[in-house]
């Protein structure tokens, strides 16, 4: 059987060499040169005879000739350690033909394994066989690793003022752009250094790659922030999301590829589909403060294949996730039946995403509200997994006094009132878009309000029903008294619960922990999140 060999890698650690530093220009100059690199390897294989079949959000796939496979993997992989100086890559390459077992197998495990492989892909030798096989070499590959790139620090010596690990080469002068007299030095490593190179340079007002082709198409007059303190300047409180979105199964959809051009066209439907979900929802939510703002309330890190890493005002967080998810779905489905001309038969009903959203002060450590955010994602994804129909899910976690841990649950066993828990998450799409609505019309109300509410679902389920509707009975207007009576039998269609179940409508019964459980402080915490949005107005008390 003849032809080209598959050449197939992917970046290791990538979000621990993006997220080292918490200063803006380092992170997107970590993101920025991973880019650079990308684009380094496309060409250089395309010079070497190769021809690509993806490349992007880390990963790539290429059909390079036999005689230059191996040369090829050494050299890409000095094309990441050149430019990144320790960003490292997995690369396997194919080392003959696969194997391919004829009939049936001959025992029962070995006709176990077989099922269970097919359930993936056809083994009959073909591309897809092939590509999946790869897979198992670069997982394989992975967990063998027993080196990294090292630079040796001296026992005394200047620290890298931002890594904090490695020893500083060069100092250089970070200066506030509305005043030129306040002036920061800052002494950086040989990495953060590149980073901080790679994260300045671009056109006059915007850089890093994605942020460029976003202002290529919006309008408008504020400019991209120059670190998280402005990028939360016109906040009402300085706190950031970390928004970190992905496609769910997305691997076993792309295994399913039965030819080279198939996987080509599914990617560029993914790629294509998710960067644009992204832009136009940036657009739609963010739009007025593009307009009226003098700083983007947010910053691209990242759009990887179905991958969206954004950095954004708390405050416009939870309504951009939803809008995010609720296109990803429409742009992916019409890109593949455009690209491909039809809708695979053995497909999902569409393809969603999962969003995971960790808020914090602006000068919490981004390394921890990463590791956060990849732990909301985790449970979101589980959530959208268990649930019966293909659906896309979300969660959050807002710290509102900071805590130095990099696990969710810990955090989320503040919520866990013995027989009952104080939150609902995570939520589907069609939950969360529920949420969406309720948490603009809360955060129109006065904040005491909010706070009496919370504080009230503290004191437990019985207690709390009697605190919260007092506090409506106590209201002289009938008008507004059924409008709240309302809001509260909405919160209970949020979650489920059903309308006459006691103690409904604050609290709904968890079957799967046997717990009561509300959407009520959920509420609460997004309208509070987003009444801190410069555009929202909030009622007095009174």
């Amino acid at each position: 059987m003849s032809y080209g060999a598959l050449l197939r890698g992917d970046v290791d650690a990538i979000h621990r060499f993006v997220f080292e530093s918490a200063l803006l220009p380092l992170v997107r100059g970590g993101s920025q040169l991973l880019l650079e690199c990308e684009e380094a390897v496309r060409q250089h294989v395309r010079r070497r005879g190769g021809r690509e079949i993806y490349c992007g959000g880390g990963n790539f796939l290429f059909e390079v000739p036999h005689a230059i496979a191996t040369s090829l993997k050494q050299e890409i992989e000095r094309i990441y350690l050149e430019k990144t100086l320790v960003a490292t890559v997995t690369v396997a390459v194919e080392d003959g033909p696969p194997p391919v077992v004829p009939g049936k197998a001959p025992d029962g495990w070995a006709a176990r394994i077989l099922k269970t492989s097919q359930r993936h892909v056809a083994i009959d030798g073909g591309f897809a066989h092939r590509v999946f096989l790869l897979g198992g070499s670069i997982r394989e590959a992975k967990n063998g690793k027993g080196e990294a790139p090292f630079l040796e620090s001296f026992p005394f010596g200047k620290r890298c003022d931002t890594c904090g690990k490695r020893m500083a080469v060069r100092e250089i002068i970070r200066r506030d752009p509305e005043d030129i007299r306040n002036v920061e030095y800052l002494s950086l490593c040989p990495i953060c250094l590149r980073k901080y190179q790679a994260g300045i340079k671009g056109q006059a007002q915007t850089r890093g790659k994605f942020n460029e082709e976003f202002r290529l198409r919006t309008q408008g007059q504020a400019e991209q922030a120059p670190d998280l303190d402005h990028l939360v300047s016109t906040s009402r409180r300085k706190y950031v999301a970390f928004l970190y979105a992905d496609g769910n199964d997305i691997g076993s959809v792309l295994d399913k590829a039965r030819s080279p051009e198939e996987l080509r066209a599914l990617s560029e439907a993914i790629g294509d589909g998710t960067k644009e979900a992204l832009f136009a929802t940036l657009s739609e939510v963010c739009g007025r403060a593009l307009e009226r703002e003098e700083y983007w309330p947010f910053e691209i890190v990242n759009v990887g294949g179905d991958d969206v890493i954004l950095l954004i005002q708390a405050g416009y967080a939870w309504e951009v996730a939803v809008a995010f998810l609720a296109r990803f779905e429409q742009e992916i489905r019409q890109r593949i039946i455009l690209n491909l001309g039809r809708w695979p038969d053995d497909w999902p009903e569409k393809i969603t995403a999962a969003c995971g959203i960790a808020v914090a002060e602006a000068k919490y450590p981004l390394q921890y509200m990463e590791r956060l955010a990849n732990d909301l994602l985790s449970r979101a994804k589980k959530l959208a997994k268990a649930r019966p129909g293909v659906q896309s899910a979300l969660d959050f976690l807002w710290l509102p006094t900071p805590v130095a841990t990099e696990h969710v649950e810990p955090l989320m066993g503040y919520y866990q009132r013995g027989t009952h828990m104080l939150t609902a998450r995570p939520y589907t799409l069609s939950q969360a878009r529920q949420l969406m609505e309720l948490a603009a019309e809360a955060s129109q109300w006065p904040r005491t309000q909010r706070h009496l509410w919370a504080a009230s679902l503290e004191k437990g389920v019985m207690a709390s029903i009697n605190s919260i509707y007092y506090n409506i009975a106590r209201r002289q207007k009938e008008k507004e008294r059924e409008g709240l009576v309302q809001f509260l039998n909405k919160v209970r269609q949020s979650i489920g619960a059903e309308p006459h179940a006691a103690p409904a409508p604050l609290w709904g019964l968890d079957d799967d922990t046997s717990r009561y459980r509300t959407a009520l402080l959920d509420v609460l915490e997004l309208a509070e999140l987003r009444s801190m949005r410069s555009d929202i107005e909030e009622k007095l008390e009174g």
